[in-house]
């Protein structure tokens, strides 16, 4: 899975031994509390059970997600089979999103598509048959599928249906003046366009990010969408542009102090990458200067200005060397230490939590949320979801 796909829309995050629903129930008493029910009598009951009994499935299926699978699935299953008897299909929708990203994050993608059609179709349904004039819960579910599906083919390749689901999605957004997901949802194109290596298609989306981040007033979604801009500078061999783009990044982190290291590392990564071109550059500048000057006629002039051009190589690298050093977080151990706030979040995204649901469980912004995410796939060196589950339960970090 791509490294850049920060707004994934993952599983709710609930550990099973220590889940509880809203009654205070955990999961065995809330097995039990449907043990006793058979097709034929949820057939039979009142709609009233029958929602009930849909609702306590969803809830032992999230319980059951970071622990045991198979057994999410076993209960999401029953509570879309109970939702077909009573016409419930916002139970059938959610279920079916929960089903299919559990074969998301196992890349068994055709699988996954199977239930994000199922869910496609339930939704379909509600359209038609939404009464109520307050569109707001109906298309928080559409550009939740819409999300969703765009992850889907992201991770396919398939830009098109990527963007064109992302798209749709930010039209929700943008309706109801969802500032922070907007400008998240363009930098994620930015970062899967400027991945494949189309960076003309990148800029336009990194500087709508920024637009939308600079909306919503919050410094933390503005210093994500600077160092966005700051990376694509740094692909595309504008050292100099990128280190600006960077250097305020670093000014907004500063206002965050729990994310400022988080800020302060990835900043680093991209100068470290800038250095390497600076002196990939200063290689090649010696090469071809030097057969310049054994084809050239005015010797002398172009070996003086080779010497000028390696003087403010050397200068720009010792400021570079120089910013580097300051912003290097110290060294740490070979073992992995988590914060308070990362435990929390490790646990929600192994879980499989949405950002929003992660943002709203932790009282965090999304973009923080994206920010944490990004980060712990870093400490742990991996780069999707699926490795990311396996190395934290390896590490015992949840």
């Amino acid at each position: 899975m791509k490294r850049s796909l920060l707004l994934a829309l993952l599983l709710l995050p609930v550990a099973a031994w220590g889940y509880r629903d809203h009654r205070g129930r955990d999961l065995d008493s809330l097995e039990r509390s449907i043990s006793h029910w058979t097709p034929e009598a949820l057939k039979a009951a009142p709609r009233e059970q029958q929602d009930a009994y849909c609702q306590t499935c969803y809830d032992i299926a999230y319980g059951y997600l970071q622990v045991d699978s198979p057994r999410t699935i076993y209960y999401a299953q029953r509570a879309i089979r109970t939702a077909g008897f009573s016409g419930d299909s916002k139970s059938i929708y959610r279920n079916s999103i929960l089903i299919g990203q559990i074969f998301w994050a196992k890349e068994q993608l055709d699988s996954a598509r199977f239930y994000y059609t199922q869910a496609f179709d339930a939704l379909a349904k509600m359209e038609a048959s939404w009464a109520n004039p307050d569109r707001h819960d109906l298309e928080a579910m559409q550009s939740r599928l819409w999300g969703t599906l765009g992850n889907f083919y992201a991770v396919q390749d398939s830009l098109d249906k990527f963007a064109y689901y992302y798209a749709k999605a930010g039209e929700v957004f943008e309706k109801w003046e969802w500032w922070e997901d907007c400008s998240t949802l363009h930098r994620n194109i930015g970062e899967v366009y400027t991945d494949n290596g189309e960076l003309k298609k990148a800029k336009p989306e990194y500087e709508l990010g920024l637009q939308y981040a600079r909306q919503s007033g919050d410094s933390l979604m503005i210093a994500h969408a600077l160092y966005g801009l700051g990376r694509w500078y740094q692909e595309s061999g504008k050292t100099t542009k990128a280190l600006e783009y960077l250097t305020q990044a670093e000014e907004y982190f500063g206002n965050h102090p729990r994310e400022e290291a988080e800020g302060r590392a990835n900043t680093l990564a991209i100068m470290n990458a800038a250095r390497e071109d600076l002196y990939r550059n200063a290689r090649m500048l010696a090469i071809t200067s030097f057969l310049v000057l054994l084809l050239s006629l005015g010797g002398t002039l172009l070996v003086r200005r080779l010497r000028l051009t390696k003087q403010e190589l050397t200068e720009t690298s010792a400021v570079l060397d120089e910013t580097i050093e300051e912003l290097r977080p110290a060294a740490q151990d070979d073992e992995i230490v988590l914060t308070e706030q990362e435990r929390k979040i490790t646990s929600l995204l192994v879980e499989g939590l949405s950002t929003k649901e992660i943002a709203d469980k932790v009282c965090l912004g999304v973009n923080t949320v994206l920010w944490y995410r990004k980060r712990l796939y870093a400490k742990l060196d991996v780069h999707s979801a699926a490795a990311f589950t396996n190395e934290a339960h390896r590490r015992g970090l949840v």
